[in-house]
């Protein structure tokens, strides 16, 4: 990763990268799931699609055959934090100490660094953006979705996703839906995630356009940051 740049802007999160180019990052969150991932992975083996996996280490640890696989398969894995926790509803402290497990336990199963961390519901604050970078992760949000995490028609859901495609999107999707509110309410999604999947690949491949990680995405073109403007405060104290 080039972190001199990122360096300038201590408080930034990558949103997308600048290129006229039909490539985009896909990027899948919440899981991993053993009924939804493995044949998410199927599919995009198919389409010859690379992806990264923003994962949960709880899952993680209970599918840890899951992840190596997901490796073994040239994607990447990312965390996305030890559960669904929204951590700008921590302290500073403790959210410094669930980040810091939470990517010591991840690299326990995939012996590799773990180098990208994007928050749960995307709530992006001073307190993880210095966290993270304190233990050597970029924050990566998106700048493209499919509001994936309701119910609804395959088909609806994934041109949802095509709609939003332009060159150097980082595209946010879930292998698995892990929101509190959804639960509470009994709303979890149900569709597969291979068949969303599916119908965005053979659309962008119509389009020209390929998916490729996060990591070789940014070591390809520039980057396009979204600044946190507001007063940073250190891990540990309230935040």
């Amino acid at each position: 990763m080039r972190w001199g740049r990122p360096a300038l802007l201590p408080f930034s999160s990558l949103m997308r990268v600048r290129t006229g180019e039909p490539v985009v990052a896909l990027t899948y969150d919440d899981g991993p799931h053993p009924q939804q991932t493995p044949p998410l992975l199927d599919t995009l083996a198919e389409f010859g699609a690379k992806a990264t996996f923003f994962v949960l280490t709880d899952a993680a640890e209970t599918h840890p055959d899951i992840i190596r696989r997901t490796l073994a398969e040239g994607h990447e894995v990312a965390l996305h934090g030890i559960d669904h926790t929204r951590l700008t509803a921590l302290t500073g402290r403790e959210a410094l100490r669930r980040l810091r497990a939470g990517k010591r336990r991840l690299e326990a199963i995939t012996g590799q660094p773990v180098r990208y961390y994007r928050p749960t519901y995307g709530a992006v604050g001073v307190t993880a953006l210095t966290a993270s970078r304190m233990l050597g992760m970029d924050v990566v949000i998106w700048s493209a979705w499919a509001q994936d995490w309701t119910e609804g028609p395959v088909d609806e859901i994934a041109s949802r996703a095509v709609r939003a495609l332009h060159p150097g999107a980082i595209v946010l999707l879930h292998d698995r839906t892990d929101d509190d509110e959804a639960q509470a309410a009994g709303a979890l999604p149900t569709f597969s995630r291979a068949d969303v999947a599916r119908v965005l690949l053979e659309a962008m491949r119509a389009g020209g356009y390929t998916s490729v990680t996060v990591g070789e995405l940014v070591n390809r073109y520039p980057e396009v940051r979204s600044v946190t403007v507001n007063r940073p405060r250190l891990p540990g104290r309230p935040g």
